[in-house]
């Protein structure tokens, strides 16, 4: 077998896993920014305001909210496997 890699560079995961959570904290803070301005700042009366406010708040937020998840979990995946890969290289 040659001397090249074999898996993944650690440190690229490790970088990937950072730029995920910062994705991850984009995410969020949009998500909080438009909760606000759907909710409080928004002057928006009538059905069609209603049906939205209740689409953002039972659907389109806490779809942001699980994506956000997903990213935090593949993050903390990605630095494990970054972990397993220092021990087996070592």
């Amino acid at each position: 077998m040659g001397t090249g890699l074999y898996g993944a560079d650690p440190e690229d995961l490790r970088e990937f896993a950072r730029e995920l959570l910062r994705a991850q904290n984009v995410l969020l803070s949009v998500r909080s920014e438009l909760s606000s301005c759907i909710t409080s700042t928004l002057r928006w009366e009538g059905p069609d305001a209603f049906v939205f406010r209740h689409a953002w708040q039972s659907s389109y937020a806490p779809v942001i909210g699980r994506t956000a998840a997903m990213l935090s979990d593949t993050a903390r995946m990605l630095t494990a496997q970054a972990c397993e890969q220092d021990t087996a290289s070592s």
